[in-house]
């Protein structure tokens, strides 16, 4: 009778013993499958990622408790290989909730914008990385019966991590509100213009537009800001090549010109109709003809003077010859072999 006791209280304890064993698996098990909270809004990953690195990567940051339930999740909904951009992260998220996301395209892509690009172009990189409204973010720039780009100028030229889903609108804001940014830390006093009348600050864009496409030389770009800005004081016109491959390339965008913009500009170039056209008219255009970078808008904010009214590009310095008169001007022409 005390052996069956015993028997039975034995059987009691490993029952208790093997059902505590189980409750700590199972409360484990969902420990480190629930949502916890995400410390960031974004996760970026940089390059191509497997499965397994990104599991490390995402219980270094704090955001799974241990690799393999994360991987067991990945294994579920297929996800092998990660791509490369943003993920936006929701508050709390369990590693089947991050699987699922990374699976996923990427929320945010990188872009990079080189200065002195139009948006007309930067729009044909947005649909070369697939963003939903590049179609719309051209549209936004250049509203069908406009002559003049409501957005050219203000899309500064930096390295994005841009909303692959997002607006035109969206995408436009965030370019915008970085120029804004680098806007404000521009010399407050505007050069003076005709009749000494201050500049603007969508003149002063129009300048560095014209700067950034004129000359590549940092050591130039206030220089030939200044050449830009004699030239205006006295009436003249500005005569900038720049401002003629823009009217190429917008003229191309609207199919009225096979080809866009190039690198040499042609006399026939010269006679196309357009209030871009410097050669035609006189004053700056009448808005920006690219997205200009801060050197340029530096140097169109604060331009060097000089004596100089011309300037012609010298190919084998890789510079540009200036001059005080037209005389000098023809001279340095020649010498360019232009």
């Amino acid at each position: 009778m005390k052996a069956l006791i015993w028997i039975i209280v034995l059987v009691v304890l490993i029952g208790g013993a093997f059902g505590g064993w189980r409750w700590k698996i199972e409360n484990d098990r969902k420990w480190r499958e629930e949502a916890i909270p995400m410390k960031d809004k974004v996760a970026r990953v940089p390059e191509f990622w497997t499965a397994r690195f990104l599991a490390q990567r995402l219980q270094k940051t704090g955001k799974i408790r241990d690799t393999e339930t994360f991987l067991a999740a990945a294994k579920e909904v297929g996800l092998e290989q990660v791509a490369i951009g943003g993920y936006i992260l929701p508050e709390k998220a369990s590693p089947r909730d991050l699987a699922k996301i990374f699976k996923d395209s990427p929320d945010l892509v990188k872009i990079t914008f080189p200065e002195g690009w139009t948006a007309h172009k930067m729009a044909e990189r947005l649909k070369a990385n697939k963003f939903a409204s590049a179609a719309q973010f051209e549209t936004l720039a250049y509203p069908p019966g406009t002559v003049v780009s409501p957005l050219e100028g203000s899309l500064f030229p930096e390295t994005y991590q841009l909303p692959v889903r997002g607006s035109a609108k969206e995408l436009a804001q965030i370019l915008q509100k970085r120029f804004g940014e680098i806007a404000a830390k521009l010399p407050k006093k505007a050069p003076l213009g005709r009749d000494d009348k201050p500049l603007t600050q969508r003149e002063i864009v129009t300048l560095a537009s014209l700067v950034e496409r004129e000359t590549s030389e940092p050591s130039e770009r206030a220089l030939v800001a200044g050449v830009l800005m004699n030239r205006l004081r006295k009436g003249m016109r500005l005569q900038c090549d720049a401002s003629v491959q823009y009217v190429r390339e917008r003229m191309a965008a609207q199919g009225k010109l096979k080809e866009g913009h190039r690198s040499r500009t042609y006399y026939r170039d010269l006679e196309l109709a357009s209030p871009y056209n410097t050669y035609r008219h006189k004053g700056l255009p009448p808005g920006p003809i690219c997205n200009p970078g801060e050197a340029a808008l530096r140097a169109a904010a604060a331009p060097k003077f000089s004596p100089y009214f011309f300037y012609v590009m010298n190919p084998s310095a890789g510079r540009h010859l200036f001059a005080k008169t037209f005389d000098e001007h023809k001279r340095n022409i020649r010498l360019a072999g232009q």
